[in-house]
């Protein structure tokens, strides 16, 4: 009989804990204008970027206490990406990328690095270094990148304007460049990524 109450208060009290961070907001990015993902690709015979504002996701954090709170989920639409060139972007999403089998990428997770008791202040820019797991032609690896954040609050909609930059080594997600591209397309590209962030009025 001990036992059976002992255990049932075990249960109610694992029940009664929260599912995430205490005080914790949603604060939802959405494609449009305000969105923006470029990639550079710098190699010896040519040097182009591929823009995208088709990325959503969410941002779920408490502005006092960034560091303990923070959980971040942000996909990306590859076949909406747009070199310049329509048949650069048909060999760069059936050849390269292949996504019609791997339509996103996706950046999970998100440890703050630096700088210790992170927190946004209405209207002040942080700088952050953060790491999650960036997953893209079916790979998943641990990524770290530079960030800057911004909060300031609209009424009663808070928003944080964010951007982060960050390397992407082609082989380390399994992209294969053919060798007439060698001089074309370069093995390592760098990805900005700036969006504005909303919380629910």
């Amino acid at each position: 009989m001990r036992q059976h109450i002992l255990m049932s208060v075990a249960v109610a009290a694992a029940m009664s804990l929260p599912s995430g961070p205490a005080g914790a907001t949603d604060f939802a990015v959405r494609p449009g204008k305000d969105t923006n993902v470029v990639f550079t690709s710098k190699a010896p015979m040519e040097t182009f970027e591929g823009k995208t504002h088709n990325m959503s996701g969410t941002l779920t954090l408490d502005p006092g206490t960034v560091g303990d709170s923070i959980t971040v989920h942000l996909e990306v639409d590859l076949a909406r990406l747009d070199t310049g060139k329509s048949l650069r972007n048909k060999h760069m999403r059936e050849e390269h990328l292949e996504t019609a089998k791997y339509p996103k990428a996706v950046f999970d997770g998100a440890t703050v690095l630096s700088p210790a008791g992170a927190k946004l202040v209405v209207g002040q820019p942080v700088a952050f270094q953060i790491e999650g797991t960036f997953t893209l032609h079916g790979v998943s690896r641990r990524l770290r990148c530079d960030a800057t954040a911004t909060y300031s609050e609209r009424g009663k909609v808070g928003v944080i304007e964010f951007t982060a930059t960050f390397p992407v080594t082609l082989s380390d997600y399994s992209i294969k460049r053919p060798e007439f591209l060698f001089l074309k397309l370069a093995e390592l590209q760098q990805v900005r990524v700036s969006a504005n962030a909303s919380s629910a009025p």
